[in-house]
């Protein structure tokens, strides 16, 4: 059992401190372009040779989209709750309390706990939250709505046209599902490494309450999967379905909402902080999946 769990977490981790490292000593990471890179090529390469990969049909694909929106709903009017009786600004905090990092973390994890298999389906509900966060995160933070870039959103895109091919049974030719993989393989890695870039570059000067982002970063993963678990019970998945499902939701809180709360002048240090911690607990979670 130890072995099982040193193997699915080592390479997580590794990379994880390997980011921080380059992060730390080298420009490797600075910048829009390799982020740029990840997002328009990377994750969109992934995301359409898992779905076409993965034995899983349209209705099956609608079936988890539909869960993982429910989720995001339930979540946020719980949320929202928990803030106003905090006496807190609902629309600085609520995006970072209710997105998990389903991506460069979330992804991995998966991989890490249950295979390849789990790749399509991690992908789905990760699509799922980048479009919550171009949506829900955007409006809150910013108190308007874009559109314009969700329909730029290389995942959003790449999700609708899996989505196609899945309705018509359609399959795409060998060489370019091998093209896609082969451009779907850059994207755990550098989105691991990036993740230990961002925590060892969190600038955390001047968050002397400790109560509140600790607190947070206990809600976010634990009160994500409690609500998973109950919406498992009158919305049931199949077995490495509800498994990821449950992985996704416990996730820690999402590095695009340290970004999105810089760009919007919201509760970044607060959240910054909540990153690394909330990660913490997020890995406990794993290693209690990991033994079971």
């Amino acid at each position: 059992m130890l072995q099982h769990l040193t193997q699915a977490l080592f390479p997580l981790l590794s990379l994880i401190v390997l980011g921080a490292v380059l992060g730390r000593k080298t420009d490797f990471f600075d910048g829009k372009a390799l982020s740029g890179l990840v997002t328009t090529v990377g994750i969109p390469a992934l995301l359409l040779h898992s779905v076409l990969s993965m034995e899983l049909d349209i209705v099956q694909m609608g079936n988890l989209v539909g869960l993982t929106l429910a989720w995001l709903v339930v979540m946020a009017l719980i949320t929202a709750a928990v803030l106003k009786l905090a006496g807190l600004p609902v629309r600085s905090y609520l995006p970072a309390l209710v997105h998990p990092n389903t991506g460069n973390t979330g992804i991995p994890v998966c991989l890490a706990l249950f295979g390849p298999q789990s790749i399509g389906l991690a992908m789905v509900i990760s699509s799922v939250i980048q479009v919550s966060h171009f949506t829900l995160g955007i409006g809150c933070l910013s108190g308007r709505f874009s559109l314009k870039a969700l329909l730029k959103n290389g995942p959003v895109l790449a999700l609708l046209a899996g989505a196609g091919l899945l309705a018509f049974d359609a399959d795409l030719p060998v060489p370019v599902m091998t093209t896609l993989d082969m451009l779907g393989a850059i994207t755990v890695p550098i989105m691991l490494m990036q993740l230990g870039s961002s925590i060892a570059n969190l600038k955390l000067s001047g968050a002397r309450d400790m109560v509140r982002p600790v607190a947070f970063s206990v809600y976010r993963p634990l009160g994500g999967l409690a609500l998973a678990w109950v919406l498992l019970l009158v919305w049931p998945l199949d077995g490495l379905q509800a498994q990821v499902f449950l992985v996704q939701c416990a996730m820690p809180v999402a590095v695009m909402s340290y970004v999105l709360a810089v760009r919007y002048q919201g509760p970044s240090k607060d959240i910054a902080l909540m990153i690394p911690l909330s990660l913490a607990v997020s890995l406990g979670i794993t290693i209690a999946f990991a033994l079971a």
